[in-house]
């Protein structure tokens, strides 16, 4: 049996309902407001305190100052303020060289190191294809100058860095000896290698420095040259691996891991604050394989896009962990160009594996198998260093027995 409500009965709880949305709709305001005034607050606070000091400098310093270098290092402190390794203020020129070293540009293609008994640097390989193999350099060539500028213990570390870095199409004349003569070249820079291979048997090593626009590349051509070589087993050595980005990280993922599910989904995301999706990361169904599996090696030093690959092959079952707890920095950044010319990257997102953990605030990943490297060890870079580091040691007897 139906009952009827009477007019004056329905507009009164109408009324109390409209009444009753105002009082949460004024409630939620007033508490968002409130919020933003206080946000308000603080930020007019701290400008003010910017400005108070500056002031005092303008007024008071005895010395002359520059107002370029004041906003740079303004910026940067504040940059360091976030406490954040991925958050940082660049120059303009920083800009510059930031961006050439993520498209891969700079070096000349070479690794070196200084030689104690020979008093030079000496070139230990020369990349496929690079300016210095068209060069004709070779690996042993012992470096006497570059740029008329000759080599010493001390000055060792900087000639170094200069032929892996610099502008590109930018020309640099070495002098070098081999076989006892000596010989001059002029060597186009352009050219920045970030992975390497070498290989023992079945064993194979690939090394990866960061993760740059030619990387996965790179990571490709290494793994071609292993298989033709007959390699059945690999090493993935990501220990103090931190450069690079997520994207150009998730580039080389994708050349291992199948796809993340029938339907292609996401193998990683970058999750923002708010927790809503920044980007997905995702692979394709072809990868790669070795029968005698994969070791991945990591350490305190292994940051951001390696984490993410390391995190990746575990959530896969694709490759062991092996080595000691990581950075716990797997954030994603993003580059904001300001109106100088000058930059900023700033974290914008936290980057979730497929398995749906963020390795974050410091919080790394842990090994499978747990090898610290001894005090007497020294960290290699190709299997030929393996005698002198135990880590590369336990990795290899893993994959040997």
């Amino acid at each position: 049996m139906n009952k009827k409500i009477s007019l004056g009965l329905t507009i009164a709880l109408i009324i109390l309902s409209i009444t009753a949305t105002f009082a949460i709709t004024m409630t939620v305001s007033q508490n968002i407001y409130n919020g933003l005034i206080s946000k308000l607050s603080n930020r007019f606070e701290l400008y003010d305190g910017i400005s108070a000091i500056d002031n005092y400098v303008r007024t008071n310093y005895y010395g002359e100052f520059d107002d370029d270098s004041l906003f740079g290092e303004s910026a940067s402190g504040y940059m360091k303020g976030l406490r954040d390794p991925g958050s940082f203020y660049m120059t303009a020129q920083e800009y510059i060289e930031y961006t050439r070293c993520l498209k891969g540009e700079g070096g000349i293609g070479v690794a070196a190191e200084f030689s104690i008994k020979k008093g030079k640097v000496v070139i230990t390989q020369v990349y496929a294809g690079s300016s210095a193999e068209n060069a004709e350099l070779k690996k042993g060539d012992a470096i006497i100058s570059v740029d008329d500028e000759s080599v010493t213990a001390l000055n060792a570390t900087k000639i170094i860095e200069s032929l892996q870095t610099g502008r590109r199409f930018e020309s640099v004349s070495i002098t070098y000896e081999r076989d006892g003569a000596t010989k001059k070249v002029s060597v186009m820079r352009g050219y920045t290698k970030t992975v390497t291979s070498s290989y023992v048997g079945d064993v194979g090593y690939i090394r990866i420095s960061g993760f740059y626009e030619n990387t996965a590349e790179q990571f490709t051509a290494e793994i071609d040259a292993l298989n033709a070589q007959g390699v059945t087993s690999l090493i993935l050595d990501l220990r103090n691996c931190s450069e690079g980005t997520m994207e150009y990280a998730a580039a080389v993922a994708d050349i291992i891991l199948p796809s993340g599910a029938e339907s292609a989904s996401a193998v990683a995301s970058a999750i923002k604050r708010d927790g809503s999706v920044y980007k997905n990361f995702t692979s394709d169904a072809s990868a790669i394989t070795f029968p005698g599996g994969i070791i991945v090696m990591i350490n305190e030093g292994t940051s951001g896009g390696a984490e993410l690959l390391a995190a990746q092959l575990k959530d896969f079952s694709k490759g062991r962990l092996l080595g000691a707890k990581t950075a716990g920095n797997m954030t994603m950044q993003e580059i904001y160009a300001l109106e100088d010319g000058s930059a900023i990257s700033l974290t914008v997102a936290r980057v979730v594996s497929y398995s749906g953990v963020s390795f974050c605030d410091g919080n790394g990943i842990e090994p499978e198998i747990a090898a610290e490297l001894s005090i007497d060890s020294v960290i290699a870079k190709s299997l030929e260093g393996l005698e002198t580091d135990s880590q590369l040691q336990a990795a290899y007897a893993n994959l040997a027995q």
